[in-house]
């Protein structure tokens, strides 16, 4: 995760002293009448999509604890203010809601899982009031242990924060939300990776082939009956640097983007993501050993479904998936660059697509004829206790 100190800014002092003063006003009803903060001006850290203001308070109790408050921001907005006045927020309040009615259904509801508690919404700012879950997270986790030996602590850590990982995954979609079996064919999925494969085709200036993509796909489902698949109300970005795990081992997961969809479109991205992490992919495939990814997706599955049989058709296409819109995202990142790091990206551009080719056709190619059987009933749940 991209963290830089943030540089105080002039036009910024007024904003942030009217959120310090909201917080100041609220701290009672949050903490305890005698609660107080322990600085007058907040720390304030820029990471690449939001701008992070951090007030240390001590409650009522002497408890210590931070209140966070989140302003989205683009990477290029360097104040408060620019951030503030982007046309940039309109899916924030619904982030707010949805962290809300997570820790409503989560709070205290399972030892393995940590909530972040939500304290308000600033309107006029845009702005997220949380209190702060100290942890780290999954993508830390990851690096942190990629040297880990099969029998070393670091592994277990890491397939402890994967289970859980799933687990919580596991009771999102199916008790925070109601799944439920809906229609879907080998078309609707199509025209989902078409949504993907076109754009990736056109950001990619002809490096890649939107026809050659849906014909691998279609060669796999060309003999698979596909009636229904399970929905559930999904997170949407669920990808490693949302999931938080504590000192104490609980798993929270936070920044909903919340849509209705497949429930393997949130499994896909969480089993994939660290396959396309930026060192992964400049390191040509070798920063996260194929060992310890392996370890991590067996850990997130054995989670997620429990004793439950595992249907291997869904999750490696979804798989393939969730790499082709990431790949898509890159591209279209790369795109927007001009100058200076275009002209550095004209070589790095090459790779870049050669590497998420070389990962798309390792999953594809996983999809075994065999395994496509289980496509044509999609199970009913895969409900079991977290």
């Amino acid at each position: 995760m991209l963290l830089v100190q943030y540089k105080s800014k002039e036009s910024d002092r007024a904003i942030i002293d009217d959120i310090t003063a909201k917080i100041n006003q609220n701290l009672g009803e949050w903490y305890g009448f005698h609660s107080k903060l322990a600085v007058e001006f907040p720390t304030i850290r820029s990471h690449k999509n939001s701008f992070i203001l951090r007030y240390p308070i001590t409650t009522s109790s002497g408890e210590k604890k931070n209140v966070l408050v989140k302003i989205r921001r683009y990477p290029r907005m360097n104040s408060l203010s620019q951030a503030i006045r982007a046309d940039i927020h309109g899916k924030v309040p619904m982030e707010y809601q949805s962290l809300k009615y997570v820790f409503d259904r989560l709070v205290k509801k399972d030892e393995n899982f940590g909530v972040v508690r939500p304290l308000a919404y600033f309107d006029a700012y845009f702005a997220i009031v949380m209190e702060e879950f100290p942890s780290r997270t999954l993508r830390q986790i990851l690096a942190a242990h990629r040297h880990s030996s099969s029998t070393g602590k670091g592994l277990n850590e890491l397939k402890d924060a994967a289970k859980k990982t799933g687990q919580w995954l596991h009771y999102f979609h199916q008790h925070v939300h109601s799944p439920s079996e809906r229609e879907y064919t080998r078309e609707q999925i199509l025209d989902e990776i078409r949504s993907y494969a076109i754009p990736l085709e056109d950001c990619s200036h002809g490096r890649v082939h939107a026809q050659s993509i849906l014909d691998a796909f279609s060669q796999k489902l060309e003999n698979v009956q596909i009636d229904s698949i399970v929905f559930s109300q999904s997170h949407a970005d669920m990808i490693c640097d949302n999931v938080l795990y504590s000192n104490d081992k609980k798993v929270c997961v936070i920044d909903f983007k919340t849509r209705h969809a497949p429930i393997y479109s949130d499994l896909g991205l969480i089993l994939i993501h660290p396959e396309t992490f930026k060192l992964q992919i400049f390191s040509g495939g070798v920063y996260l050993p194929e060992s310890l990814l392996r370890e991590y997706r067996t850990a997130i599955l054995e989670g997620y479904f429990g004793d439950k049989p595992v249907d291997q058709f869904f999750i490696k296409l979804y798989s393939a998936i969730k790499v082709l819109d990431r790949w898509r995202k890159y591209e279209e990142q790369m795109r927007k660059y001009k100058g200076v790091r275009y002209l550095i990206l004209l070589p790095i551009a090459p790779m870049v697509t050669a590497y998420f080719k070389n990962v798309l056709m390792k999953h594809l190619d996983s999809i075994e004829v065999v395994e496509s059987s289980q496509a044509i009933k999609v199970a009913k749940s895969v409900d079991h206790s977290a």
